[in-house]
């Protein structure tokens, strides 16, 4: 069973009416009352009373008999207190929390009441995201098992918002479906999602989408050759071929040429899994690192939103640097000097420190073609650093290049992720992040990382991909995303961040 197996979006209906027979349940959120959010009479009557039996409806998800709706059960999920500082996140949680109970109650045909929330523009579609993320089994459960969980899923609006709320209703499945395809691939296992099968998943994806056209670069003599420094990275897992590195091109076409106003390019980290190399990871730090590719699944995942929703104004090229830094005999280690694909020798200081190298050469590769293009804004998406993790939690940062910096780019992608519920910082690249890479020791033009450095760790980081990916001096807008705290840690399942957010900037959505 695949993603495309895996037909959630088939099983949605748009209900008007609460007491439809089609259902077995109903889920309400419960907000604040100072969101003056107007439930049905009845309902919200019926709320009032058991209010008075159990505070404990304002802090927990709640399951209620209930003649007044759909299968005479009422779920009640709070968001709890909304202040100025809370953000849509409150309703995604709330909507999750939600339809779990749901299902932890034996639903298998829940109706979700959305509700529009003035505060929150794109509450609704955040709302039914959440909620849907309940619905996800891992891909290698799926494959082992039949395992759907439900039969149908109802989404409730009143009669006279059916127009507008269908589109968000749209929207909401298309994202769900590239969410899924993302989050399979990074929440695979090693050998699930080693390089080898990445493609092959890839491949079968999109196979029926005449926007999309995809080229692998497996080749072990032209990997070397185009993309020296992700091969050192690759070498020690060389010998076993499900674990060589590929370079996969995807690349989404509008149907009408002539509509389009913007290049995107994207470059994903898809280190399949990170022992650190000859730097071992220690102290149980490996646990996890199979998720060393969200970068990659990712960007995947954002073709695979404009292969549904087909915006006409983008063209939009992604690149997945897949490859495994394992560890043994032919290791790449600390003091090698590499020449980068730009002609740049680099000296390796970490080998823990791979995925700046991994993405280095594609990175140069896309700036080189980018004069070329419409437009052009270049990404490289990456759970690259934990300093990251450290500064901001379960944020993402957002880094920008001088050019893109002038557009106020991050900023701007800071705000298209509070509106849909993915965090971002926006941390500045400074003079000194760019000048901390410069070689150290007579012929080096590169370090792969300063080993005396005590802070600026993700920044600095940005700053070798401008230099390698010779973008210091070019006029293309870059933006580094450092999503090591967002991505998503077992045993949470992955997020599929930046997804929502990227697809809200850069208008996918219908």
């Amino acid at each position: 069973m695949t993603s495309q197996d895996f037909k959630l979006y088939e099983n949605i209906f748009i209900e008007t009416n609460l007491q439809s027979t089609d259902y077995d349940g109903v889920i309400v959120i419960l907000y604040p009352q100072e969101k003056n959010i107007r439930l049905p009479r009845h309902i919200s009557s019926f709320i009032d009373k058991i209010s008075l039996l159990d505070k404990h409806i304002n802090t927990v998800a709640t399951v209620w008999n209930c003649d007044y709706v759909s299968g005479g059960r009422l779920i009640l999920s709070p968001t709890g207190k909304i202040t100025p500082y809370h953000d849509v996140k409150v309703i995604r949680e709330a909507a999750k929390k939600g339809m779990q109970r749901a299902l932890d109650a034996g639903m298998k045909k829940p109706l979700l009441v959305v509700e529009n929330v003035v505060d929150f523009p794109d509450g609704q579609l955040v709302c039914i995201l959440g909620a849907l993320e309940a619905f996800y089994v891992p891909l290698q459960i799926r494959e082992r098992q039949e395992c759907r969980n439900f039969i149908r899923i109802g989404l409730h609006a009143e009669e006279k918002e059916t127009e507008a709320f269908e589109r968000i209703v749209r929207n909401a499945i298309a994202l769900e479906r590239a969410r899924i395809f993302t989050r399979d691939i990074a929440g695979g296992d090693p050998e699930r999602m080693s390089p080898a099968r990445i493609v092959e998943y890839v491949k079968n994806s999109f196979a029926e989408d005449s926007n999309i056209t995809i080229n692998v670069i497996d080749d072990d003599e032209v990997i070397a050759k185009d993309y020296p420094l992700l091969a050192a990275v690759n070498r020690a897992a060389n010998h076993v071929d499900r674990h060589k590195a590929r370079v996969v091109e995807i690349e989404y076409k509008s149907s009408n040429p002539n509509r389009v106003t913007e290049t995107l390019m994207l470059v994903g980290k898809g280190v399949t899994y990170d022992t650190g190399g000859a730097d071992i990871k220690i102290s149980g730090k490996m646990a996890g690192m199979s998720r060393d590719k969200c970068g990659a699944a990712a960007v995947a995942g954002f073709l695979k939103t404009c292969s549904i929703l087909k915006p006409p104004h983008l063209k939009v090229i992604g690149v997945l640097c897949l490859c495994r830094n394992s560890v043994g005999s032919d290791s790449y280690v600390s003091d090698e000097l590499i020449v980068s694909r730009g002609g740049k020798t680099v000296r390796v200081t970490n080998t823990d420190a791979e995925g700046r190298l991994a993405m280095a050469d594609s990175l140069f590769k896309l700036s080189e073609l980018a004069g070329k293009e419409l437009n052009p804004h270049i990404y490289t998406i990456a759970t690259l650093t934990g300093h990251a993790r450290a500064c901001y939690g379960n944020y993402s940062a957002a880094m920008d290049n001088h050019s893109a910096r002038a557009t106020s780019h991050s900023s701007k992608l800071q705000f298209s992720g509070s509106r849909v519920g993915e965090g971002f910082e926006v941390s500045v690249v400074r003079s000194e992040d760019l000048a901390v890479n410069v070689g150290k020791c007579k012929g080096d033009d590169l370090v792969q990382y300063d080993t005396d450095a005590k802070c600026r760790n993700h920044q600095l980081a940005a700053g070798f991909l401008i230099k390698v990916g010779g973008l210091e001096d070019k006029n293309i807008k870059f933006t580094h995303l450092d999503i090591a705290g967002a991505a998503g840690i077992p045993p949470e399942e992955p997020t599929a961040v930046p997804l929502l957010s990227l697809c809200h900037l850069h208008k996918v959505l219908l």
